[in-house]
């Protein structure tokens, strides 16, 4: 299909704006999606691309044992980077049902225009890593680099990574995205340990590992609220809602104290859950509205997502379809 529009002056009957604009495909998603490009360009605005992305968990080129290193690091650097801003990124779950396929087929079944792969070897106390980013499109690597980092700077690896990516695509953020989320690299590394072992669990027991090793990670720095809202998770998905609210509470206390955005955001999200699973709708639509209003400041975008999600499910509970449908 070929659409030529113009604007037209009625007083003079000279061209004020022309555009021509081609489409392969159906009518309807011209309809959709073209014609509203027509009318941006017509009145002199630029649509914003979206930058997608799939980031390949990191390749372990050390001992097998090291795995939760990659595994723990990808997991993070996923969701560091899908809650940047304006960026959409492939979640890891996506990822890991693919399998090992080409490059150009991972981005058309997940829809995203970029790649990035990666290996991580840790030889000694250093780590050896490498990250590439790949343009499906342009069939080009826009960016790669090697380096290495002390074992003392683990906990920082994470958001330099996230740098690097968000810089590369242009994407602007709100958010200190390469602070450390501790200065504790023994405490970092409990808390991949337990990460790695309870999103891998297939028992209670691997449930059991996974709370001791967060709380190792607590006591070695009780100000690494990430792993005591993993905690607080580890306890509500057991049904266990008195234990996961006090963790939730303290986390939430604790997160506002050191001025944790994200961690305060996350603690009154994971509040909100215990509310609705015990069927407190009002006090859970109070603490996902706090959720969700920490979320829009930081520009949070797929945890906004998330947030209205759960805020849908409790208006649906309540019965006021309308307002769950809005």
């Amino acid at each position: 299909f070929k659409v030529s529009a113009r604007i037209i002056s009625i007083e003079t009957a000279t061209v004020l704006k022309a555009v021509s604009y081609d489409h392969e495909g159906k009518l309807s998603d011209l309809l959709r999606g073209g014609m509203n490009n027509v009318a941006l360009e017509l009145s002199g605005q630029k649509k914003k691309i979206v930058p997608s992305i799939a980031i390949i968990p990191l390749d372990n080129k050390g001992a097998d044992e090291d795995e939760f290193y990659v595994y723990g690091i990808s997991a993070d650097l996923i969701s560091d980077v899908s809650g940047a801003g304006l960026i959409r990124v492939a979640s890891l779950k996506k990822i890991e049902e693919l399998g090992d396929i080409p490059i150009d087929e991972i981005a058309k079944k997940l829809f995203v225009r970029y790649i990035t792969t990666g290996t991580l070897w840790k030889i000694g106390n250093v780590f050896q890593l490498s990250l590439e980013l790949y343009d499906t499109k342009e069939s080009k690597v826009l960016w790669s680099d090697r380096w290495q980092e002390q074992w003392e700077n683990l906990p920082s690896i994470k958001g330099k990574l996230a740098e690097n990516i968000l810089s590369v695509l242009n994407v602007t953020t709100k958010q200190d995205i390469a602070q450390a989320p501790t200065t504790n690299p023994e405490a970092y590394e409990f808390y991949l340990k337990g990460k790695y072992k309870h999103d891998k669990r297939e028992d209670m027991e691997d449930t059991e590992i996974a709370r001791g090793l967060f709380r190792k990670a607590i006591e070695l720095d009780g100000n690494l609220i990430e792993a005591k809202n993993e905690l607080g998770w580890t306890y509500t998905i057991t049904g266990a809602y008195d234990k996961a609210m006090e963790i939730y509470e303290e986390a939430l206390k604790q997160a506002k104290e050191i001025e944790n955005k994200n961690g305060i955001g996350v603690s009154l999200n994971g509040i909100g859950n215990l509310f609705s699973n015990k069927g407190a709708y009002d006090k859970a639509l109070n603490y996902y509205s706090r959720s969700l209003k920490i979320q829009e400041d930081l520009g949070d975008k797929s945890g906004i997502s998330y947030t209205l999600n759960n805020i849908g499910i409790i208006y649906k509970r309540k019965g006021d379809y309308n307002q769950a449908l809005d």
